[in-house]
């Protein structure tokens, strides 16, 4: 995250140093205007806003609502679109493993080096449409607008910078296997368990079809005829409880917060989070694996997995945000080999 942390730090100062440049005018044009004296007056620095997210809020209200003839030079006009963008589509408090840039350009009415106020609100209109479309086409997991930045130049051409975050959880399973031997092993247990046309809701489907899948996958092992006069049943050993307060984190990275190996997102906007295809098949993997290592690391002589538990639990932490996560519950036994059968067969 260093990388991440300088590049705040370098945004933060970008805007330090930025001053606001504000004029008053009458519809007149330009040149009319500076034969009549009016002048580019230097407003205050931005260091000495006390709350800046007031002031652009304000400066919000204004641009919709204010029917003054302001203007603008270019780098401050460039600077309030800018800020106005981060404020209505950027969040920077995000998980992300990986950023990709984009510009999207678009023309504004400059005369003279400057921009009227009704020019600069249809700048920002036109602006948070582009910015709008682009995200429709842009296509990654938890995909999230980083930054925005806005340059204009002196023939009204200006370019949108567009900094994304995202997650390369569909890369995951690439990099590694929990349980399944390979990707192709874990994308034909997908294919076989999960569709496109179902809703996997974290603490509804979601839940369920993982506990259904888990406890019928290696059921077959000990669907063993019973012609040969036997039959077979678990006696108990012992259960163990997986969740992300004592499992370590992923170290190849998981789709879910802080990459934790079980379903786990923190944050009042994931209460109704649905799991995509991919992020199920990592939940796969990932619980068969967590079920049968802890029996490996801890053997156990002729054991095996016997019943697999997926509850949805919830945490209200003190300043009132949310962990909604999955404990994955497991019950192991011994398979014993009854012969003669017993009464129930």
């Amino acid at each position: 995250m260093k990388h991440t942390k300088s590049l705040i730090a370098i945004t933060i100062m970008a805007i330090l140093a930025t001053t606001v440049t504000i004029v008053s005018c009458k519809k007149d044009n330009l040149n009319t205007l500076y034969q009549k004296g009016y002048t580019i007056q230097q407003a205050a620095d931005i260091r000495q806003i006390e709350d800046p997210q007031a002031y652009m809020l304000d400066f919000k209200k204004k641009l919709s609502e204010s029917k003054d003839c302001e203007a603008f030079g270019l780098n401050d006009a460039a600077w309030h679109l800018a800020c106005l963008a981060n404020l209505d589509f950027c969040n920077i408090n995000v998980q992300l493993d990986d950023f990709q840039f984009d510009t999207v350009e678009m023309k504004v009415n400059v005369s003279d080096g400057i921009i009227l106020l009704d020019d600069l609100r249809s700048a920002y209109q036109q602006m948070c449409t582009k910015i709008r479309q682009f995200q429709k086409v842009f296509n990654h997991c938890d995909q999230n607008l980083y930054y925005i930045n806005v340059s204009i130049s002196a023939d009204g051409n200006a370019k949108i910078a567009l900094m994304t975050s995202f997650n390369t959880s569909s890369k995951d399973l690439e990099h590694h296997q929990w349980y399944f031997s390979n990707l192709g092993a874990v994308l034909t247990a997908c294919d076989e368990y999960f569709s496109d046309n179902s809703t996997y809701v974290w603490n509804g489907l979601a839940a369920t079809e993982l506990q259904r899948i888990l406890n019928i996958y290696e059921h077959h092992e000990y669907q063993i005829p019973v012609h040969g006069g036997y039959q077979m049943v678990y006696f108990p050993t012992r259960n163990h409880t997986f969740d992300f307060t004592n499992t370590s984190p992923d170290p190849y990275g998981s789709p879910f917060y802080e990459d934790s190996r079980v379903f786990r997102m923190k944050g009042s906007n994931y209460a109704n989070y649905c799991l995509e295809d991919i992020e199920m098949c990592y939940c796969l993997d990932s619980y068969l694996g967590l079920g049968y290592d802890y029996m490996n690391d801890y053997l156990y002589t002729n054991e095996h997995p016997v019943c697999w538990s997926v509850n949805d639990t919830t945490i209200i932490h003190l300043n009132n945000l949310k962990t909604h996560y999955h404990r994955l519950y497991v019950e192991y036994g011994n398979p014993i080999s009854i012969n003669p059968p017993g009464p129930f067969n």
